[in-house]
């Protein structure tokens, strides 16, 4: 049997008709950028997350990066963030010219550690940059007294979390302001690059709705700020709100996938991901740890079980970033989870014989 770590054409089946509907009709009107649907896309978004605005924009990086514009991040600043994460969330601080100070992150559920972060805090920080790792939830509570503590911002990396809710609150509502991305793989996933911002603050969506448009502000051709040009297609953002209303039953499938692997694959020598409190965690990814991950993942490779690594190597480890001053052995439960971690397939459309198949085969490896 083969099972793929995601597969997006058995989920485009369910959308096909009718964005292929409303694409003969942007095409034939050719509204291209920033129309109907992607204002439609904003105000459905922002109502579900429950804030008061939405930005689109190109793709998740450039949500990360306007986010820090819209915050007034600049040269010299320091930003307080995980090792453990997707390149961009480093490299958006980066371009910038502030500096990513990581901290590391937790064992149970590798976000990062807010205790840390208390003791990383200096007189140049001027935000925390968490990132819901995964799909789950950060100790947000604990983030945002911290952050409230020394005057800081915080800006939500749920790049991977759209859905996910921690004691009543969704995802993106805790900090200043949050970036998502709408890249294909996501649990809500466009038909190519997309991006979002996200926030409760009526200044930071009036700069951010301008730096997404060269700084422009109602005129055309008068530019109050330096911005980029980050703005999203009707063509995505059409697509994206034909996805949309299934977003929380695919989400409650992934859920539901995680909960099955967990029963049958307890009792093996792996490390299991966190599925309390309810609701936050909607598994992105679905992340077992184990020392013989390299030798499981050629098993599960030879029985035609598709996996991934999320990530190889810590961001403080990579090459582009040596200036940092940073060394291996800094953040060892990041380092540990470079080299133990193994996503399984978790994608909504996953079959009951194909989980049981992916179950037997870890099952005849460790026997």
């Amino acid at each position: 049997m083969n099972v793929p770590l995601i597969d997006l054409k058995a989920q485009y089946k369910k959308v096909e008709r009718p964005i292929l509907k409303k694409l003969k009709e942007i095409l034939s009107e050719q509204r291209l950028i920033l129309g109907k649907y992607c204002s439609g896309l904003e105000e459905a978004i922002a109502g579900y997350v429950g804030v008061s605005h939405a930005i689109s924009c190109a793709h998740g990086s450039d949500a990360l990066i306007l986010s820090l514009m819209a915050l007034g991040i600049k040269e010299g600043d320091e930003v307080i963030t995980t090792p453990y994460t997707f390149f961009s969330t480093a490299s958006s601080i980066l371009l910038l010219g502030a500096k990513p100070v990581f901290v590391d992150i937790e064992e149970d559920d590798m976000n990062i550690d807010p205790v840390l972060i208390r003791s990383a805090v200096t007189p140049s920080t001027k935000a925390i940059l968490p990132v819901h790792l995964f799909g789950k939830v950060c100790d947000t509570r604990a983030i945002t007294t911290t952050a409230e503590k020394h005057g800081l911002a915080v800006i939500e990396d749920m790049a991977q979390s759209l859905g996910a809710r921690l004691w009543g609150t969704m995802c993106g509502k805790f900090g200043d302001i949050a970036a998502l991305s709408f890249y294909p793989t996501k649990n809500l996933g466009g038909i190519g690059e997309g991006g979002m911002v996200l926030t409760k603050r009526d200044d930071l969506a009036q700069r951010a709705k301008k730096l997404r448009v060269h700084g422009m502000g109602e005129t055309v051709y008068l530019h109050e700020l330096v911005g980029i040009n980050s703005r999203l297609d009707e063509i995505k953002a059409c697509a994206l709100l034909e996805k949309f209303p299934f977003l929380e039953g695919w989400n409650k499938k992934r859920v539901s996938h995680a909960a099955f692997y967990n029963k049958q694959l307890k009792g093996l020598p792996l490390k299991l991901p966190r599925m309390d409190p309810p609701g936050s965690h909607i598994f992105h990814q679905y992340v077992i740890r184990t020392e013989k991950r390299d030798a499981v993942r050629e098993h599960l490779q030879k029985k035609g079980v598709a996996t991934g690594i999320y990530y190889p190597m810590p961001l403080h480890l990579q090459p582009c970033f040596a200036n940092l001053g940073y060394k291996k052995g800094d953040f060892p439960i990041a380092e540990e989870a470079s080299l133990t971690s193994l996503a399984l397939p978790v994608f909504p459309e996953l079959k009951t014989e194909q989980k049981e198949y992916v179950v037997a085969s870890i099952r005849e490896f460790f026997a």
